[in-house]
């Protein structure tokens, strides 16, 4: 998972949603007790560390890093790891009939003769850790070396998805051609594509009986302008009843919102859902135990423009000229375990952004507005964006009101040496 990278600012015409929210939590800055009547009341909520695996390639080339680094998790406190095994080069850390083995990645080389996904569930086992697997589910290609599958297997060709630069229907470009994403990503709205990711996660959970949830990452269009092949125009069509006589019906010229552009958010936003309940169908079918997970960016205002809506189908937007009546329809919380809430934001508390809804503080108390209670939901930090007393606080503010923690991610918690900080965040409401 890239989203080490400062998180995208993926929609245009973005959606404002309401910030007013009582600052219960902001103590002006005091320190922020224990959660008062909790001593010796350990409540071990999911307490969960994203292992990306391109940040990690050569770190874990070992099984001794491993070892040791699970330790590390442990003693701090975590009781959960979410495992890259399938990055958005396309290519598998575990053992596959169907992928290549990820043994380069760009400039760095590991070789392992052994499997990476079992030897890290048989630490866990030891060390009494859950895990559960990741996959970046439409990426396939390392654009800036042309590496992964969508370069190697020419059945890919004319399957991926498709920008149209500066509104102009006639710049339309491949993502696989574009350097600077994060991943070259399948298009989800074909068959064949959903049929070949869903094989995957089916040999995963097959596989490895042991996880305790399967991860989806970039699950959506990768961003407004993308899904402008002629495929999708095609699929559009046949979804909706509608002529598309050109794109710009969609999107216009000068980057407005066109008389078809309502319809295409639900269109792709229905697409995602779909592929997300054959996905839970699958996992349940071979593994009525396993949990489905997935991360998206908590500002649900602006996950309309990648196919995202990760809330209940019972939470109605007025209709727009973003949302149709019908666009409730397309959310996907109820086809979720967990719902890990991407509170990725700079400030932590409301008072340090107010009038905005970016704030960890602000994402942590408004998610049930959307999900209402469809799935559980685990708040989400990223290490890189803070100092210590901030992640401890953010840490907090997770652990108190949502179900569950996941920290992103171990690169950048080394790297700042965040440990301490993260065991006091949890001590702050476990202790």
């Amino acid at each position: 998972m890239k989203k080490y990278f400062l998180l995208l600012a993926l929609s245009f015409f973005a959606v404002a949603c309401n910030t007013e929210e009582n600052n219960t939590d902001n103590n002006d800055g005091k320190e922020i007790p224990l959660e008062p009547g909790n001593s010796g009341n350990k409540t071990n909520k999911p307490k969960a560390i994203w292992i990306d695996a391109h940040a990690n390639f050569s770190r874990f080339a070992t099984k001794s890093a491993i070892t040791s680094y699970m330790e590390k998790i442990k003693d701090t406190g975590f009781n959960e790891i979410y495992l890259d095994v399938k990055p958005g080069i396309g290519y598998a850390l575990y053992d596959s009939d169907i992928l290549p083995k990820l043994e380069k990645w760009g400039t760095e080389t590991v070789t392992r003769d052994w499997d990476y996904l079992s030897f890290w569930l048989e630490e866990a086992e030891r060390l009494d850790i859950d895990v559960i697997a990741s996959i970046s589910a439409m990426g396939f290609g390392y654009t800036k070396d042309k590496q992964g599958i969508i370069y190697d297997d020419s059945r890919w060709d004319g399957k991926t998805q498709v920008e149209m630069k500066n509104s102009d229907p006639n710049n339309l470009v491949d993502i696989r051609n574009q350097t600077d994403v994060d991943a070259a990503m399948l298009n989800p709205c074909l068959p064949e594509v959903q049929t070949y990711v869903i094989s995957i996660i089916e040999e995963i959970v097959t596989k490895y009986p042991k996880l305790k949830g399967f991860s989806l990452d970039y699950c959506r269009w990768y961003g407004g302008n993308y899904g402008f092949s002629d495929a999708t125009i095609q699929a559009f069509q046949t979804y909706s009843g509608e002529t598309v006589t050109t794109r710009n019906d969609i999107i216009t010229s000068t980057g407005g919102i066109g008389r078809l552009y309502n319809k295409w958010i639900e269109f792709r936003s229905m697409t995602i859902t779909n592929l997300i309940t054959n996905i839970s169908s699958k996992i349940k079918a071979i593994n009525p135990g396993i949990e489905l997970h997935l991360w998206a960016s908590a500002d649900w205002g602006s996950r309309y423009s990648v196919g995202q809506n990760w809330a209940s189908k019972s939470y109605s937007p007025a209709a727009s000229s973003i949302y149709t009546a019908d666009y409730s329809k397309t959310g996907f919380a109820d086809q979720l375990d967990v719902f890990v809430l991407g509170a990725y934001a700079d400030a932590v508390w409301i008072s340090e952004n107010p009038g905005s809804v970016w704030s960890v503080e602000n994402f942590v108390n408004t998610y049930d507005n959307y999900t209402k209670g469809d799935c559980k939901v685990y708040g989400s930090i990223p290490a890189y964006s803070y100092d210590n007393k901030a992640t401890s606080d953010a840490v907090y503010l997770c652990m108190k009101h949502t179900d569950g923690l996941m920290v992103f991610e171990i690169s950048h918690v080394i790297n700042k040496n965040s440990w301490s900080a993260i065991k006091e965040g949890i001590n702050r409401v476990e202790k």
